[in-house]
């Protein structure tokens, strides 16, 4: 906080007020003296997170594009008083103060910014549940644990999920955080997508003439290519979670780049083996399941500036579990 630049920590807090003044003096007393107090609430968030994270960023709050976004944000907040909803515009803005080239990542934080402020909960919630679904990979050494890191990230977004109505998903593509598309995609088939491994049914050895070839031809120990099934402890399952583990492993082995790949992508557990895994292991992921295609939710991918409020929202949920910037999503 002592870090002198262009623009100290007070000027900062100075612009964040003046900023109010000029759009709330036309208020009424009340109304004026309780803006007043959430402004002074969001400034001193806002620039404490500012200067734990990008300090040197303190130096573009001169720029009026800047302005306008710190604006936009404290406006939301002091319209709603919602505390959610606060940190998300914080997250987002402390992102946005750091963009300082007009490009695809500022325009959507801009976007986000004005859009967050117009959802309710449950709206911003079912965002960080698509971008989940959509554009998150977990990195987990088992399957316990991706079960377990999977279980801490979407428990906070589930609950909102159980009123959530088809009227709630138009409007949440009238705002442009999602697009409708032709195909669609449910969580068993997501899974089975990003983590075969883990979803995998497995095959009996014997019974599998692919997997006699395979080791035929290839010059390593069979522990090092397959492992026992994570569903049936009586099959084998290629030892590796994702495809692209699968063929690096293969060409590590001597093997064709895909033929462990297209083994693990051939025997995959039925839906609703995968919805009772999950089920089982997230209890609250219960109301989104049996609602995400009853409300479209299988056919709409998020748009930018969805991933920009489902991000920020998703850090805000999962704290240290989930600390990835959304420059891996826009660039």
């Amino acid at each position: 906080m002592n870090n002198n630049y262009g623009i100290s920590v007070k000027d900062a807090e100075h612009i964040c007020l003046k900023l109010m003044e000029e759009r709330f003096a036309s208020h009424s007393e009340e109304a004026y003296r309780k803006a007043k107090e959430r402004f002074e609430e969001f400034a001193f968030n806002y620039l404490k997170a500012l200067t734990e994270r990008s300090p040197e960023a303190i130096e573009n709050l001169s720029d009026p594009g800047i302005q306008s976004a710190i604006l936009e944000a404290e406006e939301g907040f002091a319209k709603t008083g919602d505390t959610n909803l606060g940190q998300i515009l914080v997250e987002m803005l402390v992102k946005r103060t750091s963009e300082t080239r007009r490009d695809v990542r500022q325009l959507a934080l801009n976007e986000a910014i004005a859009t967050a402020q117009k959802l309710a909960t449950k709206h911003i919630d079912a965002l960080s549940l698509i971008f989940f679904l959509r554009r998150v990979q977990i990195q987990s050494p088992t399957y316990r644990d991706f079960l377990q890191h999977a279980k801490l990230l979407l428990e906070p977004l589930c609950e909102s999920f159980a009123d959530f109505s088809e009227s709630d998903a138009q409007y949440l593509e009238a705002t442009g955080c999602v697009v409708r598309t032709i195909g669609s995609i449910s969580w068993p088939e997501a899974m089975k997508e990003k983590y075969p491994g883990y979803f995998h049914k497995g095959v009996i050895k014997e019974e599998t003439p692919a997997v006699a070839q395979i080791l035929e031809s290839a010059p390593v120990r069979a522990d090092a290519l397959f492992q026992p099934s994570l569903h049936d402890p009586n099959m084998i399952r290629v030892n590796a979670v994702t495809k692209d583990q699968a063929r690096e492993l293969a060409e590590s082995a001597g093997l064709d780049r895909e033929a462990l790949a297209n083994l693990m992508s051939s025997y995959p557990l039925p839906h609703e083996q995968i919805i009772e895994t999950l089920t089982t292991a997230i209890p609250a992921l219960n109301p989104v399941l049996e609602r995400w295609s009853v409300v479209g939710f299988e056919s709409l991918e998020i748009s930018l500036t969805g991933i920009a409020i489902g991000h920020a929202n998703f850090k805000k949920s999962a704290g240290d579990r989930f600390n990835a910037e959304i420059d891996v999503w826009i660039n």
